[in-house]
């Protein structure tokens, strides 16, 4: 006889002498705080917490659109549905990253024994179309850069927060949250907190650090450490970078890429491989666990690559003194 996985939580009925499943398995709501709760005792970040509550607030909502309002009763179909339903509201891409959380909601169920099989169990992410990941020019970087009044305290912090992008790499999350305590003025290096409170060590090079060192000169002393701050002294909100960079990249007229962290992000890796760089390195200061994405860059810019190749050939060099 085959073997069933046990439900953890189970009542005798008197009336019935049978069993009750767990509230777990017969309510969404119970099922979702449930595993919040298990989220914030292991300690997630509050971004993460936030991701896994949205999208489960999406699950709960294609679901229910099926009648379905018991996590007992979801099955693998269900959720296809579901993939067919979301697919018509956002893009693959946001349908993967919602079908990313709510895999980690049911294997919970699953492996806490509230539910007796998983129905997520072989559903995978589906196809996406690769796109062209899109970078600034070294024009339009110029642009976006010389558009800030310097002789401002504003301009001059747009344009080293900028500037600090392009020179690491760095999340806008990561940037808006550096410490004075964070950058270590010898070797050159900053520390970030990247995802999942996983810190790194990143370099920049001379002209970053003296951009940091008179920005921090005109910030002068608060009564925080934050590095970036704004005009009445308080640490900078990741929204207001966000709406800085959006605004910039309209006044400096940037046409034909979105101007966005992000994008400084790519650029930097794009420009980072195009200089010789390598993937390794590149990996470790953009603070990624593999090297799927490094990858990705590596064979979207392959034709720089060639034409570095070209350069430093050192067959080519070999008779070079």
């Amino acid at each position: 006889m085959q073997r069933r996985r046990r439900i953890n939580s189970i009542t005798a009925s008197p009336e019935s002498g049978g069993i009750t499943v767990s509230p777990q398995a017969e309510d969404m709501d119970v099922a979702i705080n449930t595993f919040l709760r298990y989220c914030n005792v292991r300690n997630l970040t509050s971004d993460t917490l936030r991701y896994y509550t949205e999208c489960l607030a999406i699950l709960k909502r294609m679901l229910a659109e099926q009648g379905i309002t018991r996590p007992i009763d979801v099955t693998k179909d269900t959720i296809y549905s579901a993939i067919e339903r979301r697919k018509e509201e956002v893009s693959e891409e946001t349908v993967n990253t919602n079908l990313r959380a709510w895999r980690v909601f049911f294997n919970f169920l699953a492996e806490e024994n509230y539910l007796m099989s998983n129905p997520f169990s072989g559903i995978k992410l589906i196809k996406t179309e690769k796109r062209v990941i899109e970078t600034f020019s070294k024009e339009q970087i110029r642009r976006l850069l010389e558009i800030h009044d310097r002789q401002t305290f504003t301009g001059y912090r747009n344009y080293v927060f900028m500037s600090f992008l392009l020179e690491t790499g760095a999340r806008v999350s990561e940037a808006v949250g550096i410490r004075t305590t964070d950058i270590q003025w010898r070797e050159r290096l900053v520390k970030l907190d990247g995802k999942g409170r996983k810190e790194r060590l990143v370099p920049f090079q001379s002209r970053m650090e003296r951009h940091l060192r008179e920005y921090l000169k005109i910030r002068g002393l608060l009564d925080h450490d934050f590095v970036f701050v704004n005009i009445d002294n308080e640490p900078w909100k990741l929204r207001s970078a966000q709406e800085m960079i959006t605004l910039t990249g309209m006044e400096a007229g940037i046409k034909g890429v979105r101007c966005s962290a992000h994008t400084f992000r790519h650029t930097f890796a794009r420009l980072y491989i195009v200089n010789g760089g390598d993937p390794f390195s590149l990996q470790k200061i953009l603070g990624h666990t593999t090297l799927d994405m490094v990858k990705t860059y590596v064979n979207l810019w392959s034709a720089d690559i060639a034409g570095a190749h070209a350069k430093y050939s050192p067959l080519e060099r070999l008779d070079e003194d």
